[in-house]
């Protein structure tokens, strides 16, 4: 080369490859040196692909007729790539943005190749898509519990409304009855209130679920159930925001797959893995379960939310399933 380009080409930070006519290494500059770990003997002359670009990240062979370092050679057009991979002398694979360019050699045409690490940039694009990730679940989360607290307003004034036409009509009866000296009317409208106030207190927790856990409190839903429930629920404790949540997980997926789904079996799996209770509930029936459509399924996820979970529908196969990750 001319003195004043080699100069040139041995001080810019960019790295700079020669490849002959043949595809054979024929020039690198100090910093294409560096970059890919060799020193200029163990690189000049060699097979440009076969060295440094012969496997994609994921192990794969790349072949060189796909290589588009190498595509001046053949088609006389320069060509531009933003993201790729080659392969340093110590095996290790190096993201990299360059230009292949064909140059005319005394042998025929080659190509010169402009490129640097975009390690750099990578690793700032990916952090970016992080934090944006995070933003999303952390807006998601708090939208969740925005709604959580609508939902609890509506159910306070949901149970003042079942306590005050319900049970506490029973017991002004029930007082009335007792003043009056009728006692077995009295005691048959004491037997009613308190049977309205186990339901009612059923419906916010499940006193079962309090003393036994999950694995009981499953088993005591699905006893009466309209069809039949096959349960793989794991026999241990877990946090009690945990264990309401499945729980209302799979009341959810039970009355939806009874009411709409037209399903005529139902398996529920409860199980611990990768630090999280996993719970499943898949029905055999029609699909087409649709959170958009009703409060029930939207309300789920946002309890699971809430928790740092997920939830989600699943309705490729027959039938749908339900699943929701509880983290532990």
């Amino acid at each position: 080369m001319a003195p004043l380009l080699d100069t040139l080409l041995e001080s810019i930070a960019d790295a700079v490859y020669l490849v002959g006519s043949g595809g054979e290494v024929r020039y690198v500059n100090p910093a294409g040196l560096a970059l890919l770990g060799y020193s200029e003997d163990e690189l000049l002359g060699r097979d440009s692909h076969a060295t440094i670009h012969f496997k994609h990240p994921d192990g794969t062979p790349y072949p060189s007729r796909e290589c588009p370092l190498l595509a001046p050679l053949r088609t006389g057009a320069a060509v531009r790539v933003e993201r790729d991979w080659f392969i340093r002398r110590d095996g290790a694979m190096v993201p990299v943005a360059y230009v292949s360019a064909p140059v005319q050699t005394h042998e025929g045409r080659g190509a010169v190749v402009v490129f640097r690490d975009i390690s750099e940039r990578l690793e700032t694009e990916a952090a970016l898509a992080r934090a944006a990730a995070a933003q999303a679940r952390a807006e998601e989360i708090a939208e969740s519990r925005a709604r959580i607290v609508a939902a609890a307003a509506d159910e306070r004034r949901r149970l003042v409304r079942d306590l005050h036409d319900g049970a506490q009509q029973r017991l002004v009866s029930l007082l009335l009855r007792l003043e009056r000296g009728e006692t077995e009317e009295a005691a048959a409208d004491a037997r009613r209130a308190i049977a309205e106030l186990r339901s009612l207190a059923a419906g916010i927790h499940p006193a079962v679920l309090t003393d036994r856990g999950l694995a009981a409190a499953l088993e005591d839903l699905t006893a009466d159930a309209p069809l039949p429930v096959l349960l793989d629920i794991e026999e241990r404790r877990y946090p009690p925001d945990v264990e309401a949540a499945a729980y209302f997980v799979v009341a959810e997926a039970l009355a939806n797959a009874a009411k709409h789904a037209g399903a005529t079996e139902v398996r529920v799996v409860a199980r611990t893995g990768d630090g999280a209770l996993r719970v499943s509930v898949a029905d055999d029936g029609r699909g087409g379960a649709d959170p958009s459509r009703g409060s029930g399924l939207r309300g789920l996820a946002d309890r699971v939310a809430a928790l740092g979970g997920t939830c989600e529908i699943d309705k490729s196969g027959p039938g749908t399933t339900l699943r929701a990750s509880l983290p532990l």
